[in-house]
């Protein structure tokens, strides 16, 4: 069976691919990629690499000529072109002939979620089942690798910051996630249909957060419950885009709903263990740091 992981060259992408290529031969895995001049050390482990651009259809549907099963990972753009761009990728791969979809969603998407990149994955995962394809639906939490980003100011002010309040997120990190997509594009027929909900071992405060962050560096971290404006001025202070700066700092409005604090056991028992736990990839970090 030929296996393809689209965005190759990204973050999760290229985890995925490493997983992949310890769990099947190189021989049966096919990378796309935007711009494949960037992904010269994929080809010296010998894995094919195509050009896969989810704006043009015809060019995904070569890219998913010969493919058996594809993780489609999750593109990045504002709401409207994000939702057109997955329709796009889904539409090429059934007229392709792929047997076998994998889409990274996120947990609970919702068109009405405070976290409005949400409404993407709602539309997404609709579009798919409405497609006829055999899927499998990976609903990822939050990436735990996205709290290292607030470690800089915190060890400078000693104030670990964000909209949070007490509300707890399963956070995950982001090698698990890409370990169990490689995990079932390795196997996709015992995942046909399947949704799973892929959260950590617990759900966990931001105030917990900066008590992990004050033992692994012996400094005193506390942590500051922002107000949302506050918070969205600072994001727009780093250049982010509007739509990304209202999608984050509603991950924190989601969260303070309950939306994000059930913990699921699907990510073990993809894994085979369960996935790391924040307290232990953040020491991790932050001792290799």
């Amino acid at each position: 069976m030929k296996k393809l992981i689209t965005g190759a060259t990204g973050h999760f992408g290229a985890l995925a691919l490493a997983h992949l290529s310890t769990l099947v031969p190189t021989s049966e895995i096919v990378a796309s990629a935007r711009n494949p001049d960037k992904a010269a050390d994929i080809r010296a482990k010998g894995i094919e690499v195509r050009k896969g651009d989810f704006d043009d259809q015809a060019l995904m549907e070569q890219a998913f000529t010969g493919i058996d099963a594809a993780l489609i990972v999750s593109a990045e753009a504002d709401n409207e072109t994000r939702i057109r761009q997955h329709r796009t990728a889904i539409t090429a791969a059934k007229n392709a002939g792929v047997k076998h979809v994998i889409y990274t969603s996120v947990i609970d998407p919702r068109a009405d979620s405070g976290f409005t990149y949400a409404a993407i994955h709602a539309d997404t995962e609709a579009f798919i089942k409405q497609s006829g394809l055999s899927y499998t639906i990976l609903r990822n939490s939050f990436y735990a690798d996205l709290l290292l980003g607030g470690v800089p100011h915190a060890l400078e002010t000693g104030q670990y910051a964000a909209p949070a309040g007490d509300a707890g997120i399963t956070y995950i990190p982001r090698t698990d996630l890409a370990e169990i997509a490689a995990i079932v594009l390795a196997n996709p027929a015992k995942h046909t249909n399947k949704t799973y909900d892929l959260t950590g071992t617990k759900a966990i405060t931001h105030s917990e957060i900066a008590a992990i962050i004050a033992s692994a560096t012996g400094k005193n971290i506390a942590f500051a419950d922002l107000p949302n404006d506050v918070y969205q001025g600072i994001l727009r202070s780093l250049g982010l885009p509007e739509h990304a700066v209202i999608a984050i700092s509603g991950i924190y409005l989601a969260a303070k709903n309950g939306d994000y604090n059930t913990v699921s056991k699907d990510a073990a028992t993809l894994l085979g263990r369960p996935p790391q736990s924040v307290e232990d990839f953040l020491k991790q970090a932050l001792n290799q740091g």
